[in-house]
């Protein structure tokens, strides 16, 4: 069987990429795209175009139109992060599995919308954070389940680049999302809640930097308290490099500290480097191969459909709603400026 892909919207950068791995998976194909308003577009439906050889009419201005006529087994959202609600909302009637990119939503309200509307169709409904990819995240969580470094006790997360691109656009804009604690303390708290099987902090201590003249913040900094000590979580725009291009620092990446050891992902030219309480020195580890499944976001979709099988870890949306409660009740701290108890609603 060839499933059926529509990209729509093109408000993060990643629906290129999405769209790059439908083309190169042997049982898919791109039967439509779609961007209603190009002007907040951080992508390219005209590079996307070009690149698939997208013919004219299977390029749309009006989703309902787009899925309606291209009747597509699944649609791909990349619309900015205070219109992720109101997307799934609008295409959960057409019938259709849906992924969507990361964060999961502006707001645990929004998070609880999405989820209510896919969960009255029956349908696959998939989070894409890009490095549910990475093997070496993975192999982080496998030591940690393993007991290496027997009861984790702290996560330190720092994340982010030197800016979200471009200048003017949607990322700097409050109302529709943007700044970098949403843009990357998502990361932190899904992964971190991921390594530690879903366990969630008691309460938040955040604060945020939001420079004169801007509109959002371009750092800030998270303290979770659990019962059993605290973690940290730093988003930055600030970064002197994009990791992506040059290793910056300080480095982005995560240390699991454990009553017997740790885990950092953190030092250049190491992706994975353990110590523990029996090799003090430390020692490198490679990561496993994934399934293929993992191979990427297209790869998860089609075998989550030709299994059955629910989305599993960060792809599942009730799990990162679960984890998306910690950025919530770090946006309601910083405003706060005071400690807040973990929220659910």
């Amino acid at each position: 069987m060839t499933y059926r892909f529509v990209g729509a919207n093109f408000d993060q950068m990643h629906m290129n990429t999405n769209l790059d791995w439908v083309a190169d998976h042997p049982d898919a194909e791109i039967v439509g795209v779609c961007d209603e308003d190009p002007s907040t577009s951080t992508g390219s439906l005209d590079d996307a175009v070009e690149a698939h050889d997208i013919p004219e009419d299977a390029v749309y201005e009006d989703l309902d139109r787009c899925i309606e006529e291209t009747d597509p087994d699944v649609v791909l959202g990349c619309p900015m992060n205070s219109e992720h609600a109101n997307f799934v909302e609008r295409v959960a009637p057409h019938d259709v599995h849906v992924a969507l990119e990361k964060p999961l939503a502006d707001t645990l309200e929004n998070a609880d919308r999405m989820i209510d509307a896919m969960d009255e169709t029956g349908n696959l409904f998939v989070l894409n954070w890009p490095v549910s990819w990475d093997p070496v995240k993975h192999e982080v969580r496998r030591l940690v389940q393993d007991g290496t470094l027997g009861d984790v006790v702290e996560v330190q997360y720092y994340g982010g680049n030197s800016g979200a691109p471009p200048d003017d656009s949607w990322f700097y804009d409050r109302d529709a999302g943007g700044g970098s604690m949403l843009d990357y303390l998502g990361y932190g708290a899904t992964f971190s809640t991921w390594f530690r099987d879903g366990h969630l902090p008691e309460s938040i201590s955040a604060e945020e930097y939001v420079p004169e003249d801007f509109d959002v913040d371009v750092q800030s900094s998270t303290i979770a308290r659990f019962e059993d000590g605290l973690s940290a979580f730093q988003t930055s725009w600030r970064m002197p490099t994009n990791p992506w291009e040059i290793e910056p620092q300080p480095m982005k990446g995560y240390v699991v500290v454990g009553t017997e050891g740790s885990i950092s992902t953190v030092e250049r030219g190491v992706e994975i480097r353990v110590q523990t309480d029996d090799e003090p020195e430390g020692y490198e580890v490679e990561p496993s191969p994934l399934p293929d499944r993992f191979r990427n976001l297209i790869y998860y979709i089609v075998n989550r459909l030709e299994t059955g099988e629910d989305p599993e870890g960060p792809c599942d949306p009730e799990f990162c709603r679960e984890a998306h409660r910690i950025v919530e009740t770090a946006k309601r701290s910083a405003q706060a400026g005071e400690r807040v108890a973990l929220v659910d609603e």
